[in-house]
């Protein structure tokens, strides 16, 4: 279907108020004003904009929970108006606790409309576009620039650096729908049957020669990237995911309860099997696996679950895979499963004469793995918080996870090369936002949620959880 060119009306009272420190204020409103729109720097303690201002706001450091929720409810101000406020904020970056929290409480603001950004340039662009062209539906983007030409070169060179690292290239894909156009001037304006929001973008700032553009191909593309999500996440409604939306997700009740009577109502720590049956009733794929006692049980189970499989002990007090839980893999063979047996248990500490057993389970499709911790943080609240290799900082989101915030924390795993087929993003997204309605359902009874190990399959391939594990009130 084709959309007509959208025209934004430009409100010609609209100014900016700049929060930010010293230099960095004082250069942003000189920018501004140079390109004729009313800026000035603000107090955020007396600020009390019109309804048609924009509020640019640069942190100096990524703000602690209790300040991000404090400031939250000024972006959702913001928002309310169609003006969403736009944030610099630094790149959270690290492991470890500290960086957690950074990364849950930047992510906390952009639940609440907040367009944020992390380049300076970016930034700026996007206040000049909101204050120029108002918001676009969505972060969709294409370019319209001459052959041979400097913007053809800058946009050539973001795509094959988004090819390069296994990302999608900022532009969109010929089945994407278009929200914004950026085109040269010097070309004309594109026919209003071209769909999106038609806004003018040149090379390089000093050929501008008016006010109503954006500079450079990567400023732009950035700047449209962080208003279209905070549109998108405007338009489908402010923080985590009403707790109701779990209906949608066609809950085992009766298992979920059947689960949680066997594990009554001591605290602590539960183990691998235990924890992924609570993730099946709320329908996350998880490992095909049973619980063995002896080693004759052991290989009717591998018969069962079909060659080759996988063993490792059972119990509540091991630690995760990737930390040191024993694992045999590749058993082929009822004589492998009887050797395993007893191997897995010895590496772990245990004897199956003192009552030990084992998990038997299918092996798991090849795929990227991924960490992912779903956590009730001080302040903030549930949060999902996933650790790919290869991408460059945490990513959170509020629980539960609306489907928006599910899609982008899957956006963030990148194929791990060049030309590697596309991820299953789809099914991930739909098993965290389904592990985050259990953490959130389960709130009295659950403290944290671990899922050290996914499996990411390829598009058409399982996307499974292979080891888990959790902590109880």
């Amino acid at each position: 279907m084709i959309v007509h060119a959208r025209t934004a009306a430009v409100t010609a009272s609209a100014r900016v108020h700049v929060i930010a420190p010293a230099h960095l204020g004082a250069t942003a409103v000189a920018a501004l004003r140079a390109r004729g729109i009313e800026a000035r720097v603000s107090d955020a303690a007396m600020l009390e904009p019109a309804r048609d201002d924009v509020i640019a706001w640069a942190l100096a450091a990524i703000p602690t929970a209790a300040a991000a929720v404090e400031l939250s409810a000024s972006c959702a101000r913001a928002a309310a108006t169609g003006r969403p406020m736009c944030l610099l904020a630094p790149t959270p970056r690290g492991t470890g606790r500290l960086a957690v929290e950074r990364a849950a409480a930047v992510s906390y603001l952009r639940a609440h409309g907040a367009a944020v950004a992390h380049d300076v340039d970016v930034w700026l662009e996007a206040v000049v576009m909101l204050v120029r062209f108002g918001l676009p539906e969505g972060p969709r983007a294409a370019v319209i620039a001459p052959p041979g030409s400097w913007l053809e070169a800058q946009t050539a060179a973001l795509t094959a650096e988004a090819e390069a690292a296994g990302a999608r290239p900022p532009l969109s894909l010929p089945d994407d729908p278009t929200d914004v156009v950026l085109f040269d001037p010097a070309l004309g304006n594109p026919p209003d049957t071209t769909p999106g929001l038609h806004v003018p973008v040149i090379a390089r700032g000093e050929l501008a020669t008016e006010a109503a553009v954006l500079y450079g191909a990567r400023a732009a593309l950035g700047a449209i990237h962080v208003l279209g999500q905070a549109a998108e996440r405007i338009a489908v409604g402010l923080g985590a995911a009403p707790r109701v939306a779990s209906a949608e997700l066609a809950i085992d009740d009766d298992r979920l309860r059947r689960q949680l009577a066997k594990l009554g109502t001591d605290p602590g720590r539960i183990g691998d099997h235990e924890t992924k049956v609570l993730l099946a009733a709320y329908g996350v794929a998880i490992t095909r696996q049973a619980v063995a006692t002896t080693p004759s049980a052991a290989v009717k189970l591998a018969r069962r679950a079909g060659f080759p499989v996988e063993l490792k002990p059972w119990g509540h007090d091991l630690p995760s895979e990737p930390a040191g839980c024993p694992v045999e893999r590749d058993i082929t063979s009822d004589a492998l499963v009887r050797s395993a047996f007893t191997s897995v248990l010895t590496a772990a500490g245990k004897s199956a004469s003192e009552g030990a057993a084992v998990i038997v389970r299918e092996t798991p499709p090849s795929g990227r793995e991924i960490s992912v911790s779903l956590l009730d943080l001080p302040a903030l609240g549930w949060t999902v918080v996933l650790d790919a290799p290869g991408a460059p900082q945490l990513a959170a989101a509020p629980a539960p996870l609306r489907l928006i915030d599910a899609q982008a924390l899957a956006a963030h795993l990148v194929a791990s090369r060049a030309g590697d087929p596309e991820l299953d993003r789809a099914g991930l997204a739909n098993l965290l936002r389904r592990a985050s309605h259990l953490v959130v359902d389960l709130d009295g009874r659950i403290t944290v949620l671990e899922l050290p190990r996914i499996v990411v399959g390829g598009r058409g391939a399982r996307t499974i959880v292979v080891d888990a594990s959790a902590e109880l009130r």
